[in-house]
Parts: structure tokens; sequence; C-alpha cells
């Protein structure tokens, strides 16, 4: 891979995290107490609504480490390792805790607190669809992984 293409995702990698870690730090935490102000029948969910989106925001850094680690084995080139998998496998489960968290929100906002409508349905189903999809996509990555790593090391006996 090309030494550019891959400084270029190292930087868009460290201005996510940073953005993440903005949210984190501070748009999550305001959001939350003027939330809290604007609605007070609802403003002891505050803190823990604020504990579950800084976890999912979490979940997400910890992807993208995990995507710093598997670039430097890219550029290594010893992606074709046992190594990796580890690394994709800490990538699916930070994607199912957040699948998770964000279905537990959603479904905890709906049906206990009984706030929210259709929309927050339909916003709460999409990120289902959308987590489950990025995990059974990361599975079929680390599929093609395997077969790859498996290719390599027949290929090396070969050699």
């Amino acid at each position: 891979m090309k030494r550019s293409v891959i400084l270029a995702l190292r930087v868009l990698l460290v201005l996510v995290f940073l953005v993440l870690l903005l949210g984190q730090i501070v748009i999550v935490p305001t959001f939350a107490t003027e939330t809290a102000a604007a609605f007070p029948e609802v403003a002891f969910l505050a803190a823990p609504y604020t504990a579950i989106a800084d976890a999912g925001i979490a979940c997400v850094q910890v992807g993208l480490f995990a995507t710093w680690v598997l670039l430097s084995m890219v550029e290594r080139g010893a992606i074709f390792t046992e190594h990796a998998f580890r690394w994709v496998n800490v990538i699916i489960g930070a994607a199912i805790a957040l699948t998770f968290l964000t279905l537990f929100a959603g479904v905890h906002l709906l049906a206990v607190v009984q706030v929210g409508g259709p929309d927050v349905l339909l916003a709460v189903s999409a990120a289902g669809v959308a987590g489950a999809s990025i995990v059974l996509l990361m599975f079929v990555m680390r599929g093609l992984l395997r077969s790859a790593t498996t290719l390599e090391n027949e290929l090396a006996e070969v050699v």
C-alpha cells in the first residue's frame, strides 16, 4: 500500500478520534445538561444516558485504535499473521458492544420511559440494522483475512 494512503488514513483516524473525544468531554455532557434543564420530568436520565453515550463513543474509539494497529501491520507487511485476528476481533467486539448499547438505550427510552415516538423507533431500528451490518461485514472481512493468511502460509511453504 502506498505510504501516502497510509499517512492520509492516519490523519483521518486522528481527526475522527479527536472529534469523538470532544464529543465525550464537551458535547454530550452539555447536551445532557441542557436537555435536563429543558425537560425536568426526565432529568434523572441525564447521567445514565450520558454514560451510555460516552461508552458508545468509547467503543468507536477502540475500533479506531484497532484500525490504527492493523494499519501499522499493513505498513510493516505483517498483516497476514495470527496477531491481526486479535485486532479484527477487537473491532468486532466494539461494534457488537456499540450496537447493544444503542439498542438498549432505545428500547429503554421507548418501552420503559415511554418517551419518543415513531421517529425514535425508526432511529433505533436503523442503528440496530447498521450495527448488525457492520458486525457481519467485519465477520466477512475476518474470513477473507483468514483465507489470505492461509494462502500466504501455503505459498511460504512452497517457496
